[in-house]
């Protein structure tokens, strides 16, 4: 109790459905298994996010434009997982085939939990002019917070 850190008797807790995306996502980046191949008919948006959270910033714009097509990510409904694609999207280089939805989701979304990560994204992968101009659009319609925060994220 007054020590940092978790005790070494504390309940190791585990998830059946997380430990299937991550046997999922493991065999989908084993050679010769596709975005087609992958078994998510019954995932929610916390095992979506799971599986984008476990790929890694390596992968190849075609494997991201193979799970784009299959999975429909640039144009989700979801803002968690549009904000987690679009800074994977990002990390890749794949953004130069999807800036436009990433475009048009830093001019409709606010909040500074998905803008940071974004634009943190964007400055650090070649894409630092882009960032700038999409938030010389929309910084008009962020929290001053978070227009605060991306003006100095884009600053240094």
């Amino acid at each position: 109790i007054y020590e940092p850190g978790i005790p070494a008797n504390c309940p190791k807790v585990s998830s059946i459905r997380f430990d299937e995306v991550e046997k999922q996502t493991t065999q989908y980046l084993s050679p010769g298994n596709t975005a087609e191949g992958l078994k998510t008919d019954d995932w929610t948006t916390h095992e979506w996010l799971h599986f984008l959270r476990h790929l890694p910033d390596t992968l190849s714009r075609e494997s991201m434009f193979a799970l784009d097509t299959v999975f429909g990510f640039s144009s989700s409904g979801n803002s968690e997982i549009l904000a987690e694609w679009f800074e994977l999207s990002i990390v890749t280089g794949y953004a130069t085939e999807n800036m436009e939805q990433i475009e048009a989701f830093l001019t409709k979304v606010g909040r500074r939990k998905f803008l940071r990560p974004i634009y943190r994204a964007m400055k650090e992968n070649g894409f630092g002019n882009k960032a700038r101009e999409i938030f010389t659009k929309a910084r008009q319609n962020y929290h001053s917070v978070s227009s605060n925060t991306i003006e100095e994220l884009l600053a240094t």
